[in-house]
């Protein structure tokens, strides 16, 4: 069940009334229950048997929650810790990563993993597995370290882990922020669903008109590169950059706009990542929440910056490679964790210093950082190495042929560059808002007949499969 899909309308719309309407303010545990039921709907809807394993991750790490905070003993926590860190580690390789490692290991004897031969490790990835393990396994570390008090509400933590509009593809929520609005009376007022009707329509136009409209283009070019010129090439690299860009943006907006519709605020997960003006800069701007995790939790659990030099760059390494596995068992993945570790380190060893010492222009350096991150984009989106190096390759020729798809997607490509550069998180939501109801009225049903007709040709989000 897509957020851009016709059957999602329906769905949401049956929820809203049953909660604000059907069911009393007063009643917020049976509001709740509701939400949690209608999560667990959502998210079942691809496959019944995610459920299972949704509700195997809540259960296990409220129940080792619980007792990290009546046992006393070290010991015993750590044991805890690792039972919790186990399991849900262990359910996340196991569908994501054990068809890789188990041809892996059979490439090493010459042989190759054959269709059926191992039907357990070809059951369907659980969509936003990685997404919500990361969630959960970030309560249990918190509750470990102290930070965080264990939920003594297995509705509000259920809840926590389920909750729909983020569930899928984040944002990456933590207990801090999500728990103690769970355990309040939510209110939703007339601005907030003012602002979160646009906020949703924010991240459809993204999705919708930009980024299945360039992935159109980006996927002619990648199916085979060397029947294109170089001009086509690096118009669809940069195409990818800003089609992953809005395509996961636009998700995450229509997150934030609908947990806003139930009185739940989401963080923000973007913040113009494409105006970085270094490596580093980048990636506190790009999936802020997935960033700030891996330094929360991995990072800083290596010794961080708290250690010699060559430690910690060996730490930043480690975390990024650990960051491009996390995204998918491929070798391309690994090899982009691998690129934007050397970049981090790069710029930790000379990078800052030499900024320094001849004064790059603000512009130079957002330039020369832009186009690192989409040469980095070539290993993620490519399939294989081979192809990705016909991309690279490519990309030295001269030439561009103008067809109509690829004038179609360079116009867009403008047209989206220049809304990356001119709006702020929220800042054109914030602009919407202040329409006359009527010019919203308006401008939101030119959208909906557009993703009507625009459905059928409409992709999965590209995180979806994260």
């Amino acid at each position: 069940m897509l957020f851009n899909s016709l059957i999602f309308l329906p769905f949401v719309v049956g929820v809203l009334v049953l909660h604000h309407v059907v069911i009393p303010a007063r009643h917020q545990s049976a509001r709740k229950i509701l939400l949690l039921t209608s999560s667990y709907a959502f998210y079942m809807s691809w496959n019944p048997y995610f459920g299972t394993l949704l509700a195997f991750s809540t259960l296990l790490d409220f129940s080792v929650a619980l007792r990290l905070e009546r046992s006393l003993s070290a010991r015993a926590r750590g044991l805890l810790l690792c039972v919790s860190l186990a399991a849900n580690l262990g359910l996340l390789g196991f569908f994501k990563y054990g068809a890789f490692f188990a041809d892996g290991a059979l490439r090493v004897f010459g042989r190759e993993l054959e269709p059926g031969s191992l039907p357990l490790l070809e059951l369907a990835l659980p969509i936003g597995i990685s997404f919500y393990t990361f969630q959960t396994l970030s309560y249990t570390i918190d509750v470990y370290r102290g930070s965080q008090r264990a939920s003594h509400s297995l509705l509000d933590f259920a809840l926590y882990v389920s909750f729909f509009p983020q569930l899928v593809a984040g944002p990456i929520v933590r207990a801090a922020g999500l728990l103690p609005q769970l355990a309040t009376d939510r209110r939703v007022t007339a601005a907030d669903v003012e602002m979160a009707l646009a906020r949703i329509a924010s991240g459809l136009t993204k999705k919708v008109v930009f980024a299945d409209t360039l992935g159109a283009y980006v996927d002619s070019v990648f199916a085979a590169p060397l029947e294109h010129s170089g001009g086509d090439v690096w118009l669809a690299v940069y195409a990818y950059a800003f089609q992953i860009y809005f395509d996961f943006s636009g998700y995450c907006d229509m997150a934030i706009g609908l947990g806003r519709l139930f009185g739940i605020s989401l963080p923000e997960n973007f913040n113009r990542p494409y105006l970085a003006t270094s490596p580093r800069d980048f990636w506190r701007r790009w999936h802020m929440t997935l960033s700030t995790w891996l330094r929360d939790y991995l990072y800083v659990s290596l010794g961080g910056n708290r250690t010699s030099r060559t430690r910690t760059q060996a730490n930043l390494m480690i975390t990024m490679l650990l960051g491009g596995l996390w995204h998918g068992a491929a070798v391309g993945f690994v090899l982009w964790g691998a690129y934007h570790g050397a970049l981090l380190v790069l710029q930790r060893v000379v990078g800052e210093r030499l900024v320094r010492r001849i004064a790059v222009p603000l512009w130079l350096r957002r330039l020369l950082t832009f186009h690192l991150i989409c040469l980095g984009w070539i290993l993620f989106r490519a399939p294989s190495l081979e192809l990705a190096g016909s991309v690279l390759g490519r990309m030295a020729h001269i030439g561009f042929e103008p067809t109509p798809l690829a004038v179609q997607a360079l116009v867009l490509l403008l047209i989206a560059a220049g809304i990356h550069g001119l709006s702020g998180a929220g800042s054109m939501v914030v602009r919407t808002t202040r329409w006359p109801i009527v010019v919203q009225g308006a401008a939101y049903a030119v959208l909906a007949t557009l993703v009507y007709l625009a459905s059928p040709n409409t992709g999965r989000f590209i995180y979806f499969q994260f």
